[in-house]
């Protein structure tokens, strides 16, 4: 009895191996570690499956997980949670809060600049040069280039990170009102489409700090998301930390806040205080 139970055993623990496997070898579910030295993990998953699907990386005891959809595409994850051996891995949904593991990958992480890790394009700041949102941000930060070489009598001239983080920051707090009813039908993997924050003009908090990440980031200037609290809103809140090079230093920017005081009327700074901030997650 003890041989036929540990056949048996053997049978499952082969079947559940070789369909993690067959799923990894067809492409189906994959991990590109092409580019994990510049803080960026490539993950495809296309299995067809409809359940909620979880995405978790790991370093040590810390820990993000991130929803995943169908996609014949591969999509970008960030790694920062500084170097070290990562663990990725897929969970599907079973029943109830209840996931099976589907594959898991480990790699090896040196980020070879942390500054570079907040220019990438990636699943909640994701962005190309092809992004109308992209296009906008050139054309604004050109606009004013050429403003400012006319004050300096036709010299020619770029504009400093701070210049351009002016720019886009303006634009944004300016052109984008808050949406009060798009968080009552959010779905649970919703993510930010800037280009749709664009032509729409409105937004909820995490729209706003997903287009001015994407279009500063766009320019070369190192920008956050950042996920937690504040003392001015009691629900959940996102916002940006932006790097100015000139200061060697991250300043907090929350232009979800600033555009509703612009649009009242109200005085609002750029930088804002870091007390007032609790940083739940930074992406």
């Amino acid at each position: 009895m003890k041989k036929v139970v540990f056949f048996i055993l053997t049978i499952l623990a082969t079947l559940l191996l070789s369909g993690v496997s067959t799923l990894a070898a067809s492409g189906v579910i994959d991990i590109d570690k092409e580019s994990v030295q510049q803080g960026i993990i490539k993950v495809k998953f296309d299995t067809g499956s409809e359940k909620k699907i979880k995405l978790k990386i790991q370093n040590g005891e810390e820990k993000y997980y991130y929803n995943l959809s169908n996609n014949q595409e591969y999509v970008n994850f960030p790694l920062q949670l500084g170097d070290g051996n990562y663990s990725i891995s897929i969970y599907e949904n079973t029943v109830g809060n209840k996931y099976r593991r589907l594959f898991t990958e480990k790699v090896v992480v040196k980020i070879e600049s942390e500054k570079e890790l907040y220019l990438n394009s990636i699943q909640l700041v994701n962005w190309n040069q092809e992004n109308e949102a992209i296009l906008l941000a050139g054309k604004l930060v050109e606009e004013a280039r050429e403003n400012k070489e006319i004050r300096l009598n036709d010299v020619t001239v770029e504009l400093t990170e701070s210049e351009i983080t002016s720019v886009l920051y303006n634009y944004v707090v300016k052109n984008i009102k808050y949406d009060y009813e798009k968080i009552k039908t959010l779905k649970y993997d919703y993510v930010p489409s800037i280009d749709s924050t664009i032509e729409t003009g409105t937004g909820i908090c995490y729209d706003y700090s997903s287009l001015l990440a994407s279009m500063l980031r766009s320019q070369g200037v190192a920008t956050k998301l950042i996920k937690g609290y504040t003392t001015w809103t009691s629900v959940y809140h996102a916002w940006n930390e932006v790097y100015i090079s000139d200061e060697d230093r991250w300043v907090v920017v929350d232009s979800t806040y600033d555009s509703y005081m612009y649009l009242h009327n109200r005085t609002y700074t750029f930088e804002k205080e870091e007390e007032v901030y609790k940083t739940s997650k930074e992406f």
